[in-house]
């Protein structure tokens, strides 16, 4: 078997080396993954010889130096396969991980953490959310870093961590100072083996082939230098990778939405209905409006100009655009869509992971309030600048 790689001369290159190695190298496996606890590592050493976890990283640690463009073209691929859990396995480790070790790491955590995972030969997780809440980090974070002569203990439990049963370590956000707020949080790169550290494997209900796992830590010893930058800045941290996140997250869920239109309207069943292809190519168009708005801000971010409200309004609209399409496809299908992925029209798996998608990297409603916010703010200034204009004209 020839060893897949993905073709960097062109987008329209790398685009084709992707689907191709989804189609022939991971989309036999869905099945299998689906319904024996999730993908094996054997996944994360396919994805790292081919070149995925290196999309975003500089030629210079050994990373294909490519932008999001190319990472999302790579998401679709997946996701043309209903591959949601796959999808969130390889995109924690290519823009959540990967983009914070780069950004934050230093030079020794990028040789010991960054290299191994751009390689595939090396799995981590990111384990933020607690079992008494996920969005509101900030008053939801109970996990405890105490200082110490020779580091840090760290105590604490996380809860639905994408690839934790397979991690070699965990990136882990903690609490460093009471009373410092949003100011008192940093990130830890923590071993999987260290003692005190116990993961154990959840059985969920939707992205089935991504194994998902909660996390205990009890007076688990950390060095000094575990800590992921400064301490006390991994808010700061998290933001400035959360705009990456949120637009991988919704070009996996367009093209889920996309696929299922596009298989719907080939059953012979729909196909000879005019209300239902009518509804169909309603939701096509939505879609496509969508992906134009996401492609705009991809482009935007690739040229440096990456925008926080962007993608909580990408992330917004293409979770609820997509489950509310996925549901009406069902719909029209009938009984069918709930018997599994084999079965003609068959949308089981796709229905589980629409709806535990729409948390991924922030609830919606989380999400969508920070957007609120961020456009209010902007009003509010344009009003300000509007007050502070010269009489008879508007700022410029």
């Amino acid at each position: 078997m020839t060893n897949p790689s993905l073709r960097t001369d062109s987008m329209a290159a790398f685009s084709a080396s992707a689907r191709t190695l989804v189609s022939r190298h991971i989309a036999p496996h869905l099945t299998d993954w689906e319904m024996n606890a999730g993908a094996t590592r054997g996944l994360f050493a396919l994805a790292g010889r081919a070149g995925v976890f290196g999309v975003p990283v500089p030629v210079r640690d050994g990373g294909l130096g490519l932008g999001l463009a190319h990472g999302v073209a790579f998401i679709r691929a997946v996701s043309r396969y209903a591959a949601g859990g796959v999808c969130a396995s390889l995109c924690v480790q290519t823009h959540v991980a990967v983009p914070l070790l780069l950004g934050q790491g230093s030079a020794e955590q990028k040789r010991t953490w960054l290299r191994p995972m751009v390689s595939g030969s090396m799995i981590t997780a990111v384990a933020i959310t607690e079992p008494t809440g996920g969005s509101d980090l900030v008053n939801s974070t109970t996990t405890r870093a105490v200082p110490t002569a020779e580091g840090w203990l760290l105590d604490g439990e996380k809860t639905f961590i994408t690839n934790a049963p397979l991690a070699d370590f965990l990136l882990v956000l903690a609490r460093t100072d009471d009373g410092a707020g949003a100011l008192g949080m940093t990130f830890f790169l923590v071993p999987a083996d260290l003692p005190g550290v116990q993961v154990h494997q959840l059985e969920t209900t939707g992205l089935r082939s991504s194994r998902t796992g909660r996390v205990r830590f009890t007076r688990c010893p950390l060095p000094a230098d575990a800590v992921l930058g400064r301490p006390g800045l991994a808010m700061v941290q998290l933001a400035q990778v959360l705009v990456e996140e949120r637009l991988a997250i919704s070009a996996g869920v367009l093209e889920c939405a996309r696929c299922c239109v596009e298989r719907t309207a080939a059953l012979p069943a729909v196909a000879g209905s005019h209300r239902a292809r009518a509804e169909l190519a309603g939701w096509l168009v939505e879609v496509e409006a969508a992906e134009a708005f996401l492609d705009a801000a991809v482009e935007r971010f690739d040229n440096g100009k990456g925008d926080r409200l962007d993608a909580d309004l990408a992330k917004t609209m293409s979770a609820r655009l997509t489950q509310r399409i996925v549901n009406g496809c069902a719909r029209l299908i009938g009984p069918d869509a709930f018997i599994g992925s084999g079965a003609e029209g068959g949308l089981l798996p796709t229905l589980r992971d629409v709806r535990v998608l729409s948390v991924f990297g922030g609830s919606c409603e989380t999400v969508r309030d920070s957007a609120a916010a961020e456009i209010l703010r902007g009003a509010a200034a344009r009003r300000r600048a509007d007050v502070l204009a010269p009489t008879g004209g508007r700022p410029v």
